[in-house]
């Protein structure tokens, strides 16, 4: 991507919106048809991921935890990143500026700096923006094992399921630092999704290379 974004920066919460319909109006606003999720308020951010509904297959798969890092890359490439609002329905979507998920992804993994957050043993999360990302000791220390991967983060143990409440991330160890590269934090099945949020200290060797995109060991 030869030109970033002035209106968004790494770490936007997005909510994740599946389209079924776009119009694109002579002013440039762009309007998609909300297919899902359905929504009883507006979203508190103006940033939107809209992916295409024939792509839904995808979600069903992330709570099954079979997606891998590859599939995530593919699933990506069909998703857009936008400045907008929704109307007072909840069923429109409208955009004044969007830009491709996953070129803007691998743009910001060369460019951006990112935060060092600490990991909150008490809470078994990170705090971002003061909002707590919930991240199992066990996926904890497996991202630092490998040098690239995408996992299940958390699931809620009040919960049960990860359709109900669950978390998702991909991460690259870089040095003494793992990016998490992508995150997906699943209320309900309400997506809020963040391109590159932070980074987080690694504090164990890492393990013999495996090949990038591996799942980590069970």
């Amino acid at each position: 991507m030869s030109d970033l974004p002035d209106w968004i920066e790494p770490g936007q919460p997005a909510t994740l919106i599946w389209y079924d319909a776009v119009e694109a109006r002579p002013d440039g606003i762009r309007l998609y048809q909300v297919s899902g999720p359905i929504l009883d308020t507006a979203p508190p951010s103006p940033y939107f991921m809209l992916v295409p509904v024939e792509r839904g297959e995808f979600a069903d798969r992330l709570y099954r935890q079979e997606v891998t890092l590859e599939e995530l890359r593919e699933f990506l490439g069909y998703c857009v990143v936008a400045h907008g609002w929704m109307n007072e329905t909840f069923d429109v979507v409208s955009t004044r500026a969007e830009a491709p998920a996953l070129p803007l992804l691998e743009a910001w993994r060369a460019t951006a700096e990112r935060p060092l957050v600490a990991y909150q043993t008490d809470l078994d999360a990170f705090l971002c923006d003061d909002v707590p990302v919930y991240v199992s000791p066990e996926a904890y220390a497996a991202a630092q094992q490998v040098a690239e991967s995408f996992d299940t983060a958390s699931v809620c143990a009040g919960c049960g399921e990860a359709d109900d409440a669950g978390v998702f991330f991909w991460t690259l160890r870089r040095g003494q630092r793992v990016r998490v590269c992508f995150l997906i934090q699943n209320q309900g099945g309400t997506w809020t999704c963040r391109l590159h949020p932070f980074e987080f200290e690694a504090i164990a060797a890492p393990a013999t290379a495996g090949p990038a995109g591996a799942s980590r060991p069970d």
